[in-house]
């Protein structure tokens, strides 16, 4: 019998889209099997107008990185030089990129809840696996909650609740990708009518490499 837990071989979930950088990549993401480009609305709110013109958005056009000044490790700078973050939300950016940064990787399936989770209800015996265009891939899974690392790194207390509001607001700054762990975000179920509501007890965390090459120093409007 085939195993089709989520993250399996046969039922891997299939990653959001990173930031498509040009013009031929975004306009593959916009149409490809009927999918939206999906764009960072904080980042685009918040930076000065380095946009290319989006020809179905002509109002707004999309946030280029291409356009940004190389640089090397600049991760921690691209967060502090950022007025529109709370102190939690750079805390929490500059954490999580230690926490990768241990693990020699840009992505990780994290618990992202207060339940006791049975981890041996996801994947498969090989790991778990992720799809991101024709590509399939095996990512760690930390079994710690999430909430409770970032509590003990920052020696503080925050909730489950609190922090996944935050993980919100990160994905929409674009300094990571967060894929709920969801049959609606699986090879099988990413085709299927399902409940839009589904509860993600696993959330797929991605740092934005773009983020650690590209200088956004002089690109974030002044906070009124």
């Amino acid at each position: 019998m085939k195993n089709i837990n989520l993250g399996s071989a046969e039922n891997p979930i299939i990653l959001k889209n990173k930031h498509q950088d040009i013009e031929s990549e975004k306009y593959y993401a916009r149409y490809k099997n009927g999918e939206m480009y999906i764009h960072r609305p904080l980042l685009q709110t918040h930076t000065i107008n380095n946009h290319e013109l989006d020809n179905d958005d002509p109002e707004g056009g999309l946030f280029a990185f291409h356009k940004l000044r190389n640089d090397q490790d600049c991760f921690t700078k691209n967060v502090i030089s950022n007025p529109h973050l709370q102190p939690l939300e750079v805390k929490t950016l500059l954490a999580l990129y230690e926490f990768f940064q241990d693990h020699w990787s840009y992505e990780m399936v994290y618990i992202c809840s207060t339940n006791e989770i049975n981890l041996d209800n996801f994947g498969d015996d090989e790991g778990f696996w992720i799809a991101e265009g024709n590509t399939e891939s095996l990512v760690e899974v930390n079994n710690v909650p999430l909430y409770q690392l970032l509590g003990k790194a920052l020696n503080t207390d925050i909730s489950n609740e609190k922090l996944n509001k935050i993980l919100i607001r990160l994905d929409s700054f674009h300094y990571i990708s967060v894929t709920p762990v969801t049959f609606e975000n699986s090879k099988i179920g990413i085709s299927q009518k399902h409940n839009k509501n589904q509860r993600a007890y696993l959330k797929v965390i991605q740092l934005n490499e773009l983020m650690d090459s590209k200088s956004l120093e002089n690109t974030w409007l002044i906070k009124s």
